[in-house]
């Protein structure tokens, strides 16, 4: 290898690595104080209602309730995860999309700030019709991450995702209407 291909790739890397530190900086960074003092709501912080569900012509829409069953307030950003497990716990394969389907309507991503007993919600949509010879697995669990958490809530969830694909909303303030 030429000294010319170790000086560039060195450059390269370099460049590379400021332009991560300043994504990062700007990521983290908030347009007002109040906000900055708002931590991230946690796993313990939380409980997670099954969903709501709607659906028709092989398209079944979900929605999820997060509640902050703490003392402290906090907020919620961006996407949550989830895993559809079998009634005996083992997971199944899942595949989450963000962003939007027949089912899942276009929100924005926004700051959802939680004072003890807030309420945020997010929507959920999968196909029940295979196409072709996908397989449908059916769930009995699914496995919710609220965003930007590590641990998951357990909650009963029956569905039939074919191809184990889901596409979820980003979380956004308050819950379903009953």
């Amino acid at each position: 290898m030429s000294r010319r291909m170790l000086v560039t790739g060195a450059a390269v890397v370099a460049a590379g690595a400021a332009l991560l530190a300043a994504g990062v900086a700007r990521a983290s960074a908030t347009p007002h104080a109040a906000s900055a003092t708002t931590p991230r709501c946690e796993r313990r912080q939380l409980s997670l209602a099954p969903p709501r569900t709607d659906g028709a012509l092989g398209s079944v829409g979900l929605r999820f309730t997060f509640t902050n069953r703490s003392s402290k307030t906090c907020h919620l950003f961006g996407f949550p995860g989830i895993r559809l497990r079998h009634r005996d716990g083992r997971p199944l394969a899942t595949t989450v999309i963000r962003g939007t389907s027949v089912v899942v309507p276009a929100e924005p991503e926004r700051r959802v700030t939680l004072a003890p007993g807030g309420r945020a919600s997010f929507f959920a949509g999968y196909s029940d019709v295979p196409t072709g010879n996908q397989r449908c697995p059916s769930s009995s669990i699914a496995e919710v991450w609220a965003p930007n958490d590590f641990r998951s809530i357990r909650v009963p969830m029956r569905a039939t995702a074919c191809g184990g694909v889901i596409t979820v909303s980003p979380v956004v303030p308050g819950r379903p209407q009953p």
